[in-house]
């Protein structure tokens, strides 16, 4: 396979395939992929810039690292900053994951290692997931660092993880999920060692869909407009029990 016109926002670049130049490739460089507002800001600018090509019709996000495709939240960034400005961070990530959810275009995460805490769900807000059978892992891990959802968090795992068994014991226990087990819970789509190919694969199949994205677009909103309408509210819910979020810095 073969990627051209390559564009760089950040840490992050977007990339056509040769093949099928309907087929986006967005991916993600920044080691461990954590979400701080200068990479927010870098996914907003990707976004954008998928959205103003009339041709794209699918994305597949995936990271360059051989170990992570994201571990979530940059916390040693957001905390010292405070509760307040804290609080306003975590709506900014709502933001992110609301667009991706309902994102005009089919989406694929292409998940090449460790999807950890917001990591995982960014991955939840694409509309299919590919991961790594023998590396890597799908991981909530709140319980064990002592963070509760926000009521947008739940929200997105909630319309994505429809098993309730299953639901409770991502967010009750933070266990990790290799590729296989995400597979048979239906976490994934599909786990595989070949998973960019499966990606593109799947893609080929689905990009045709993504030509009418105004019929798409508004079959996931209709589809996520509750979770939707959620992560816009700007609520923190029973997190705001935390003391980082009563700091006034």
């Amino acid at each position: 396979m073969k990627w051209i016109n390559k564009k760089a926002f950040g840490n992050f670049y977007v990339e056509q395939l040769e093949s099928n130049q309907d087929i986006f490739l967005l991916t993600l460089n920044d080691n461990e992929n954590r979400f701080n507002d200068d990479n927010l800001g870098h996914f907003h600018k990707s976004l954008d810039y998928v959205e103003s090509c009339e041709n794209a019709s699918c994305l597949i996000t995936t990271s360059i690292s051989p170990k992570f495709y994201s571990l979530g939240l940059d916390l040693d960034w957001a905390l010292p900053r405070g509760g307040k400005n804290f609080q306003e961070f975590v709506f900014r990530f709502h933001a992110l994951l609301q667009r991706v959810l309902v994102f005009p275009i089919p989406t694929i995460s292409c998940i090449n290692g460790h999807s950890f805490a917001g990591g995982a769900m960014f991955s939840m807000a694409h509309d299919y997931r590919i991961m790594k059978s023998d590396k890597g892992f799908f991981c909530l891990p709140e319980i064990d660092i002592h963070i509760p959802l926000t009521p947008g968090m739940n929200a997105i795992l909630q319309c994505k993880i429809t098993n309730s068994n299953t639901f409770r014991d991502v967010v009750l226990t933070g266990k990790r999920f290799g590729g296989k087990e995400a597979e048979k819970l239906q976490l994934v789509d599909k786990a595989c060692s070949d998973i960019l190919e499966k990606s593109i694969e799947l893609a080929e199949l689905l990009h045709t869909k993504g030509k009418d994205r105004v019929t798409f677009g508004s079959l996931k909103e209709e589809m996520y407009k509750n979770a939707s309408k959620v992560l816009l509210e700007k609520s923190i819910g029973f997190a705001s029990k935390l003391k980082l979020f009563e700091s006034k810095l």
